[in-house]
């Protein structure tokens, strides 16, 4: 089968409408999906108009619901997306008449049997190279130390030990984005060597291309943290892997998302961790990052977190990074404002819709937000 399928999330009946909106069924097929946001929602792309029509007849007659393009009826498409809803009972017997039918359609069993598996399969510990860090038992955080351009190594160290003494379960190594590329190698080399000597934590850093990823990974990192999932040097998967390091895509885009922008980012992240299995990268080793305001406006970032257990559907664990400078309501207005009222409540939110992972300056809140939040998910 071509193309995406993902769990829908579903708040509320506007978001119903915009999904309605977006395959273009009859405003009609509103209220019948509302009312499915208590049971599992899914949505299949680019789906031909005969496949369709056997799924949604198939669908309608196991006790679920379906919807598609209202130009399937009138022959004016020719591939239509299309959304079921029903409980985990009437989707199974879904899955097993679709296998009954055509190639195609056994294709699309395939990818909902593979959804149903990914809302229930427990976590696995994400590897890289000799560790093991458990997923699901509770929210993992990552301590990010930042530094500055002829900034002491001393100075940058006991930065570094204070985050671990702070309850980091991951040190992430980054530098100031004006720190020259040459300066930052040399910078993040002798750091990760000099923790690596004190400490066994995981060790993150942030590049994206393959030369510098060597570097890192011959001083001591275990993960590798891609803000551009591969776009801007695509061998870095294969270096990732003959490390048997880990690595984190994050979405990242230079131009503005202006219609579906979580199946955009979906897809987009779909292909660079295809990429990355095609590398040699093992799935228990890649993390997914949605990148909060990396190419997002704040309205789009806000959706991004409501929605993010969408994302969930690509079967890897997922982390945000609600640090630096977040979202806050002020005013009766959305803004961008560096707050760690703000960043907490992002966090807190976004562990709710099912991250994994946190990434964050300061470790000391953010972990009592995390711990605090586990408790009340029952983590």
């Amino acid at each position: 089968m071509k193309g995406n399928a993902r769990i829908l999330v579903i708040n509320s009946p506007r978001e119903a409408e915009e999904h309605i909106a977006e395959i273009g069924a009859e405003e009609g097929k509103v209220n019948w999906l509302a009312s499915q946001a208590d049971f599992l929602t899914l949505k299949f792309e680019d789906v031909s108009v005969t496949d369709a029509i056997m799924v949604k007849n198939d669908t309608l007659e196991m006790g679920a619901h379906a919807a598609y393009n209202k130009g399937v009826y009138d022959g004016s498409v020719t591939k239509s997306d299309v959304i079921i809803a029903g409980s985990r009972e009437s989707l199974e017997r879904i899955s097993k008449r679709l296998r009954l039918r055509t190639r195609n359609t056994s294709e699309i069993a395939d990818a909902l049997d593979y959804l149903l598996k990914v809302d229930t399969m427990r976590k696995p510990s994400l590897m890289c190279r000799d560790k093991r860090i458990p997923i699901g038992r509770r929210t993992i955080v990552m301590g990010v130390l930042e530094m500055e351009a002829g900034e002491d190594e001393g100075i940058i160290f006991e930065r570094a030990e204070k985050l671990i003494s702070e309850g980091a379960d991951i040190l992430d190594i980054t530098c100031n984005p004006v720190m020259p590329r040459k300066e930052s190698i040399v910078c993040s080399k002798n750091i990760i060597r000099k923790i690596r000597h004190k400490s066994n934590i995981p060790i993150c850093t942030d590049v994206s291309l393959s030369e510098d990823a060597k570097y890192m990974l011959d001083a001591g990192a275990d993960i590798i943290n891609d803000i551009w999932s591969l776009r801007r040097d695509s061998g870095l998967a294969s270096v990732v892997a003959s490390y048997k390091a880990g690595i984190i895509l994050m979405h990242n885009t230079e131009n503005r998302i202006k219609t579906d922008l979580m199946g955009t980012i979906y897809s987009t992240l779909r292909r660079s961790l295809t990429q990355c299995q095609d590398s040699g990268v093992g799935i228990n080793s890649i993390v997914i990052d949605p990148g909060f305001g990396f190419g997002k406006t704040t309205e789009q970032t806000l959706g991004v977190i409501r929605k993010l257990r969408e994302l969930k559907s690509l079967g890897v664990p997922l982390m945000v990074g609600p640090s630096g400078k977040m979202i806050q309501v002020s005013d009766a207005k959305v803004k961008m404002v560096e707050n760690l009222e703000a960043i907490a409540s992002i966090a807190a939110v976004s562990i709710l819709n099912g991250a994994d992972i946190i990434r964050v300056h300061d470790v000391e809140h953010l972990k009592r937000t995390a711990e605090i939040t586990d408790a009340i998910i029952g983590k």
